[in-house]
């Protein structure tokens, strides 16, 4: 990646800073009082560390500017005009997979990796680069509950400094300051003649012709090297006439599959004989839905329903 045409590149003044992020910047982080993080408790135990409204308005004006980059096409983390459905359709023509899942990600990339990011690829001054980490990452040493404290325990979360769940950036940045290993893992790929993509925490391996088991243990190696985890017990390969779950899709026959619980809704709703305003604009929604999966599903219902109901 080209990191140069950025506009925060090489920064070295506040002032420029100022201009760019629209704020008056601080040399002391004067930004952590603005998360109130808490454990979300459904569906499983999430620690949140949504921004408030003022920090959350400056993290998206950086989010632009890292929307700038020309990233790979194998990229999908936050990156804008793709989704997770991209992801999987990257490997609609492979027969054979490896799925790995890296555990407490964010939590892992420390704010050292994200210091690391803004002085070594962003060549920004170190005083700016740590106003931008300021920026960028939560310090819970000060704001943490009793909660809160027993569950980093509970989960061996090492680093209190950290990328924040529920930050507009922490996606996007999310690769970008692990961008070395995942550099990495796509030499794996090409040396075992696969490709890879990665969507967040989930990395994807897949090939037309069977994949090594060397691949998953090379893969660890380098996932460790850098300090993340693989959750292990994630970790799944199928084959060609598994039914492959792809971050929240399902490949299979080198289809996209519609998921279980949009057809349910659909054939559920299509049960009742008369609908409300309300009823109509969910089946409209769901077939939309089902649309962004398979194009030729549902036509003729979608255009009953609107003959029906919308244009009568």
């Amino acid at each position: 990646m080209n990191f140069s045409k950025n506009s925060l590149y090489g920064l070295s003044r506040k002032r420029d800073l100022s201009q760019l992020l629209k704020l008056k910047v601080h040399n002391n982080n004067k930004y952590n009082i603005q998360y109130k993080p808490y454990i979300d408790k459904k569906p499983k135990r999430r620690l949140i560390e949504a921004p408030k409204k003022e920090l959350k308005t400056i993290q998206k004006r950086i989010k632009r500017y890292f929307d700038g980059f020309d990233f790979p096409d194998n990229v999908f983390s936050g990156i804008k005009g793709r989704s997770y459905i991209d992801n999987a359709y990257y490997h609609i023509e492979s027969n054979y997979f490896v799925k790995m899942d890296l555990s407490k990600f964010f939590p892992n990339t420390s704010r050292e990796k994200i210091y690391n990011f803004y002085v070594k690829k962003m060549k920004m001054k170190s005083d700016i680069a740590a106003i931008m980490s300021d920026l960028s990452t939560v310090d819970l040493t000060n704001i943490m509950t009793k909660e809160i404290e027993d569950f980093i325990v509970e989960k061996e979360i090492k680093h209190i400094n950290h990328l924040p769940s529920g930050s507009p950036i922490s996606s996007i940045l999310s690769y970008l300051a692990n961008i070395d290993m995942f550099n990495e893992l796509e030499l794996l790929a090409r040396r075992n003649n696969c490709i890879v993509s990665f969507y967040v925490d989930d990395i994807i391996f897949s090939s037309k012709n069977r994949i090594s088991k060397s691949l998953i243990k090379d893969a660890e190696k380098i996932i460790t090297k850098y300090g993340q985890i693989v959750n292990i017990a994630k970790t799944k390969t199928y084959t060609t006439s598994d039914y492959k779950k792809i971050t929240g899709c399902v490949i299979h026959n080198h289809e996209l599959l519609i998921p279980n619980k949009t057809k349910y809704k659909i054939a559920k709703l299509l049960k009742q004989d008369n609908y409300t305003t309300k009823e109509i604009n969910s089946i409209l929604g769901l077939i939309n839905n089902a649309h962004l999966f398979d194009r030729k599903k549902y036509n003729d219902l979608q255009y009953k329903i609107k003959n029906k109901y919308i244009n009568s």
